[in-house]
Order: structure tokens, then C-alpha cells, then sequence
């Protein structure tokens, strides 16, 4: 009797111990799953929700008139902006369940790696607005550029309008880029060197297309001063 007390005595400790550990663990996978089923939940609701209130305020329309929609097909990311936004604020919230889930099973690499990409995302949202602006604006530009040539009988301004927009929408890039902090000081020093060109191109431009006008003028100031 005395052994067989021992026994008990030596194996209810640790099965103690292992009931413990058991109910912590299922304790910490109950939070995951319901983490992970508000989460799902709330992404729907705001999926659904986003795009009832952007339908509501007819938002595709009003973005295709400035070509927002036609820049989204471009990048292949379909021709709705309101099924784009609503399913990028959906998987935010999907991601900060996930990262709950994460944090409660003490899975910190996932949850650290989770908080820096939620982290990233407002820098990445507006390095794709400067693109996207500056696609819109260069486009909008070299119209207006060709539009005007074409008005005055001025050749070239199709070759014009289109550098215009291309420099406008590389600038445009470059800024991206430095946002998101790649390679800063390339992107610093090829937006001089491109400054740089431009003022040059305008300046022979200029120089070029007054050439007359600065010789009569000079040429009437010597014939004034041998008078």
C-alpha cells in the first residue's frame, strides 16, 4: 500500500503539470481560431461595407473621368477602383487577425514579420498614389502639348508631348521608389541629372528658336552706337 502511494504521489505532479500544459495549449489555440474567425468576419463586413459606400458615391465613375480606371487595367489590377480598395481594407483587417492569431500561439517570427508588412503598407499606398498622379498629370500634359501644336500647325509636338509625359511619369517613379526608401541617393542623383537635362534641352530650345530675334536686337544696338 505504501508503494502504491508513492506512486501516485510521484505521477500526480507531473500529471498535473501536463493537464496544465495541455489546457494552455488548447486555451491559446481557442484565441487563434476565434482571432482568426472575427477576423474573417470583419474583412467581409468591410469588404461588403467599402464598396456599398464607394457605390454609393459612384467612385468608378468619378475616377474613370481623370483615367484612374484605365491606369488600374494598365497594372493589371482590374478596372474597379472600389473592388481594389475594398479587398486591400479587407486584408488589412485579415492581416491584423492573423497577426492576433500569431501573437496568441507565440508564433513571434510571423508576428513580427506581420507588423512590418502592415507597417509598409501606408509608404507602399502612397509611392502607387505618386505614380499613379504622375501617369494621370503626364498624360494630361502631353495632350494638352499636342493638342496645341496641332492647333498652331507646329511640327513635332506629337515626339514633344510624348517626352513630356514620359519624363513626367519616370519623375513620378523615382519619387515612388525614394518613398519606399530604395536606393535613395540614386534616385537623388539621376532626378538631377535629369533637371539638369531638361533646363539644358530648354535652354538650347530657347536659344535656338530666338536666335533672330537676339541678332536684329544686337544688330540694331551696333548700328545705333556707330551712329
Amino acid at each position: 500500500m505504501t508503494n502504491w502511494t508513492q506512486l501516485v504521489n510521484s505521477i500526480t505532479p507531473a500529471a498535473k503539470t501536463l493537464g496544465t500544459e495541455f489546457i494552455t495549449i488548447l486555451w491559446h489555440i481557442g484565441l487563434a481560431v476565434l482571432a482568426l474567425i472575427l477576423g474573417l468576419y470583419l474583412s467581409r463586413f468591410v469588404n461588403t461595407y467599402v464598396k456599398k459606400v464607394l457605390n454609393k458615391i459612384d467612385f468608378d465613375n468619378r475616377t474613370s473621368k481623370i483615367g484612374i480606371n484605365e491606369m488600374c487595367v494598365r497594372f493589371g489590377f482590374g478596372k474597379s477602383p472600389t473592388y481594389i480598395l475594398a479587398f486591400i481594407l479587407s486584408w488589412v483587417v485579415m492581416i491584423i487577425a492573423i497577426i492576433y492569431a500569431a501573437k496568441a500561439l507565440n508564433l513571434n517570427e510571423v508576428q513580427v514579420l506581420l507588423e512590418k508588412f502592415l507597417a509598409f503598407l501606408p509608404k507602399l499606398f502612397v509611392s502607387i498614389l505618386i505614380l499613379f498622379g504622375g501617369l494621370i498629370f503626364g498624360k494630361f500634359l502631353g495632350n494638352i502639348i499636342e493638342n496645341s501644336s496641332k492647333a498652331n500647325n507646329l511640327s513635332g509636338g506629337f515626339i514633344v508631348a510624348r517626352g513630356v509625359d514620359a519624363f513626367i511619369v519616370l519623375f513620378s517613379a523615382l519619387l515612388a521608389l525614394e518613398n519606399l526608401g530604395m536606393a535613395t541617393r540614386l534616385v537623388n542623383n539621376v532626378i538631377l541629372v535629369l533637371l539638369a537635362s531638361m533646363g539644358l534641352a530648354f535652354g538650347i530650345a530657347v536659344g535656338l528658336g530666338s536666335k533672330d530675334i537676339v541678332a536684329e536686337f544686337l544688330k540694331k544696338t551696333f548700328d545705333k552706337n556707330k551712329k
